[in-house]
């Protein structure tokens, strides 16, 4: 009886035992599930941070581009209307000149018409009859009527010349008129498009600055601008022309302004304080600043590139290609002929860019090379 109660009691305390066990076995497993439900909770929210930072950095690239677009236009419409408005004011000088001339043209004939008036006045009711009527003779007669026919004619082609006059004055007057209103609407036009890059220019500063303030995105952007000079290695082979670089030494591209803000290969990024790598040099010019070609060359682009902005390539034959990035304005167009020293473009902020300056690059083969040996 003894032996059976022991083994009971050996048995309800293996069950007792099993069941603890299960019950902590099963605790532990809802515990794990809790931590890995947190861990992937966690992961999600990564990659919705990677997902939302990657479509803002988008976001901040398509803004720049198109804000680069509108200044763009807006600064070529507002050229054109300047150079409209110019051809115009050249149109009211002349047209002023004509009209000046055709009046005093018209006084003259006045005069002429007016003592003609005071003659005929003076001579009462003596009309063409009487003169012919009063000849002596028959060689008179034909005399004093070729001397009628002269003075008819005389005064016919004076009333009509004044005629003439007269309308052209009016003419060239509704001209005068018509040029002042255009120039006018041309004006108020341009007001318009100088209030639209003052906005765009004004939204473009803001994004950069603010840029400037926020280290991933602009941490982003600068990857984003190493891997395009990457991208067009290849664009730039195919575009190159083959056989020996035979130019020398490379111009200083920006003449006046030699402080290089920053400079090739990995450096201290001045507002991310870490390595980054910078595929040119920077050069500090202002907006507008004249730009020129490295050397002589033919232009294999000129045009927007990417995160570059405006951008001019310039090909030295022998794999050396120069390039100059973040213009405000290109001066040369594709496959154009150019010389070393000569202005290529002005200095700007276009394309990935917190500033006005200069990004220079040289090229051998595509790749991209330390600059400085080649112009200094």
């Amino acid at each position: 009886m003894e032996k059976s109660y022991k083994r009971f009691n050996l048995v309800f305390m293996l069950i007792v035992a099993l069941f603890v066990t299960q019950i902590t076995f099963a605790q532990d497993v809802s515990s794990e599930k809790k931590k890995l439900n947190q861990v992937n909770n966690q992961i999600k929210n990564v990659k919705n941070k990677l997902n939302k930072n990657k479509k803002e950095q988008k976001n901040v690239s398509a803004k720049i581009k198109e804000l680069d677009r509108k200044i763009d236009k807006a600064e070529r419409e507002i050229t054109q209307i300047n150079n409209e408005i110019a051809i115009t004011k050249k149109k009211i000088d002349t047209t002023k000149k004509e009209l000046e001339k055709a009046e005093r043209n018209i006084d003259e004939k006045n005069g002429i018409l007016n003592a003609r008036l005071r003659v005929m006045y003076k001579n009462g009711n003596v009309g063409y009859a009487e003169v012919l009527l009063d000849s002596e003779s028959i060689l008179d007669f034909l005399s004093n009527l070729d001397m009628i026919k002269k003075i008819f004619q005389q005064d016919m082609e004076l009333l009509a010349y004044m005629k003439d006059k007269r309308e052209e004055i009016d003419t060239k007057k509704k001209t005068l008129e018509s040029h002042k209103s255009r120039m006018l609407a041309m004006i108020k036009n341009m007001e318009v498009k100088q209030k639209e890059l003052e906005i765009s220019r004004g939204e473009m500063n803001r994004i950069k600055q603010q840029l400037q303030k926020d280290s991933k995105q602009l941490e982003a952007q600068i990857d984003e601008l190493n891997a395009y000079a990457e991208k067009i290695a290849e664009q730039i082979r195919r575009k190159q022309s083959s056989g020996k670089y035979t130019g020398g030494k490379l111009a200083w591209p920006a003449p006046g302004y030699k402080r290089i803000t920053s400079p090739y290969g990995y450096r201290i990024h001045p507002i991310l304080k870490r390595k980054k790598l910078h595929t040119g040099i920077d050069i500090a010019v202002p907006k507008g600043g004249k730009i020129v070609a490295a050397g002589d060359g033919k232009v294999i682009h000129a045009n927007w590139l990417g995160g570059y902005g405006k951008v001019v390539m310039i090909d030295h034959g022998g794999g050396i290609v120069t390039l100059y990035a973040h213009n405000s304005k290109l001066l040369v167009k594709e496959g154009q002929r150019v010389k070393k020293g000569q202005a290529i473009s002005r200095a700007g902020s276009t394309g990935m860019s917190t500033g006005p300056h200069l990004h220079f690059e040289v090229r051998k083969n595509g790749k991209y090379t330390d600059p400085i040996p080649w112009v200094k």
